[in-house]
């Protein structure tokens, strides 16, 4: 059963203040204090898309899809780039108990080490041109 489904694409990051309005009403009802942490992880898989995809350029759009289905967030991220070699960054899940510096933090990968702590899961497509986002709300078993 789908509650409600997003799609924007997007230029600029800038242009995810509009698309928030519309699924943050949706992260206070699921997620309560971990609203913010989830809209990150959806913000830094845009901007990863937009930087690392696109180059910063605003040619082609990053397509964002956010579904809340029955009893989860499905988010999916996609650019039109090369893609990248995502393999070193699938740490296990001994990551959400890892807390790191600000050192750790000024590195790349930072945001996929936030995106890994705050989503169940966290996928790329073979390409690395696709990155798939996926939490249960809070309520959920």
């Amino acid at each position: 059963m789908m509650k409600a489904s997003i799609e924007a694409n997007i230029r600029h990051p800038r242009e995810l203040r509009d698309v928030r309005r519309k699924y943050s009403p949706y992260l206070a009802k699921y997620y309560g204090n971990d609203q913010l942490l989830v809209d990150a992880s959806i913000t830094e898989a845009v901007w990863n898309a937009w930087v690392h995809g696109h180059h910063e350029q605003t040619d082609y759009p990053v397509l964002l899809k956010i579904h809340f289905l029955h009893s989860r967030l499905l988010v999916r991220v996609y650019d039109h780039g090369d893609g990248f070699d995502w393999r070193p960054y699938q740490v296990t899940s001994d990551v959400k108990h890892w807390f790191p510096s600000v050192e750790d933090l000024e590195e790349s990968g930072r945001g996929i080490t936030l995106m890994l702590r705050v989503m169940d899961i966290l996928r790329y497509n073979e390409k690395g041109n696709e990155c798939l986002l996926m939490k249960k709300y809070l309520n959920q078993e």
